[in-house]
């Protein structure tokens, strides 16, 4: 964590209130980073800073309640899982700060991150907004085609995770996620829009190689920290053991894309730029190893405390489960056919059929009786209900 210039004084806060802003703060950072990275923003990137010193400051106070709350061997053994947690959640965003830093340094972004972003199911985006343009005076949650705003820059200053009824004005900078048709159709209402796809000379293969080697890389160490909250929320050693096999799968990619960027044809001139992608693959490690850091307790044998679960469905990004009914207008599709991100706003990332969990492919055929496992932003939550014809599954702690 950043250094703080002010003696942290400490306030009682509930643990689960620490650990819903841990989160929502974590994901945040992620998406900031890239997106200073990715439209070289260095103000944007003090703000990744900023955020920096209070998951310090956040962490440290969910350090003390932790002790304070641990009255014996068992209290101790209850509260581990939310220790892991809340150090997981350090390392990932010690590991995006360090992005931001080299943005507020000058550092640009590397025409393989660029490339990258045209390969994610994910997109980040950049719009202005341009007088006179469809969505000038729309508000922020009611956006038709609907993307996730992460942040509005207005007259020189960031309005980060705006509330819902906050209104784009003409001018406005807009920083968003969403599918890659989402973001394209919102490109085009917004007008004169700039973003992470620019037009640009054809990349040669190298570029293309580190591009591949990096999408796969952000796409599985966000799944693998998607499934081990998902694990920690069902206590389910089967998807704690996936974790371990994705933070495995992540530190060979990482090796193979440490490999292949410096085996690449560079000069001097390029060092930062190099410099940068190495830390664009850390980051992604990172992740990876902090979501088996917040699995491992499970396999070992301890339950998760029912706060972990609390703060987890409480927070910005949800994790849903439902089953497929019989009669469900999905049922018999193609998880690719059936546009849940299109529709929803949710990703489907593990499905429960006969007793285990897989991860789905896009040609995986759903089926009556599939629990499926989705995350995404909380407002998609009924969408995919009514999508499924569903009821999300309340989970028990």
């Amino acid at each position: 964590m950043g250094e703080h210039s002010n003696k942290h004084i400490f306030r009682p806060v509930p643990v689960r209130e620490l650990l819903v802003d841990l989160k929502d703060l974590c994901e945040l950072t992620i998406d900031l980073a890239y997106s200073s990275y990715l439209f070289h923003s260095p103000d944007l990137a003090q703000e990744v800073l900023e955020l920096e010193e209070h998951a310090g400051d956040l962490l440290l106070s969910l350090e003390v309640s932790l002790m304070l709350a641990a009255r014996s061997p068992e209290d101790a053994a209850a509260l581990v899982p939310i220790s892991r947690a809340a150090n997981a959640i350090g390392r990932i965003v010690d590991a995006a700060a360090d992005i931001a830093k080299l943005v507020a340094g000058g550092v640009g972004p590397h025409p393989a991150i660029r490339e990258m972003f045209k390969r994610t199911s994910e997109r980040l985006m950049r719009a202005v907004v341009e007088e006179g343009s469809e969505i000038a005076g729309s508000r922020v949650g009611s956006l038709d085609p609907w993307v996730e705003v992460i942040a509005i820059k207005r007259e020189g200053a960031w309005i980060i995770y705006p509330e819902d009824d906050e209104a784009l004005a003409p001018g406005d900078i807009i920083i968003a996620r969403g599918s890659p048709e989402e973001v394209s159709e919102l490109l085009e209402l917004a007008e004169e829009a700039e973003n992470c796809e620019p037009p640009a000379p054809e990349p040669d293969e190298w570029v293309k190689r580190l591009a591949e080697l990096l999408a796969d890389l952000k796409e599985t160490s966000e799944l693998a920290i998607d499934l081990a909250y998902t694990a920690l929320l069902l206590n389910s050693a089967d998807l704690a053991q996936e974790v371990g096999r994705l933070e495995e799968y992540v530190d060979e990619l990482h090796k193979d894309l440490q490999v292949a960027i410096l085996t690449g044809k560079f000069s001097s001139a390029d060092v930062e730029n190099v410099l940068a992608l190495l830390r664009v693959a850390f980051l992604g490690e990172e992740i990876a190893d902090a979501a088996f850091e917040m699995a491992k307790p499970i396999l070992k044998g301890l339950r998760p405390h029912p706060v972990l679960g609390m703060a987890i469905e409480e927070s910005g990004e949800r994790v849903a489960v439902l089953e497929v009914p019989r009669g469900s207008p999905l049922a018999g599709k193609a998880l690719s056919e059936a546009r849940i991100p299109e529709e929803t706003g949710m990703w489907v990332i593990a499905i429960r059929r006969g007793g285990r969990f897989f991860r789905p492919r896009g040609s995986t055929v759903l089926k009556p009786g599939d629990v499926l496992i989705a995350v995404g932003y909380a407002e998609g939550e009924k969408d995919l209900a009514e999508l499924v014809k569903a009821p999300i599954k309340t989970v028990s702690y």
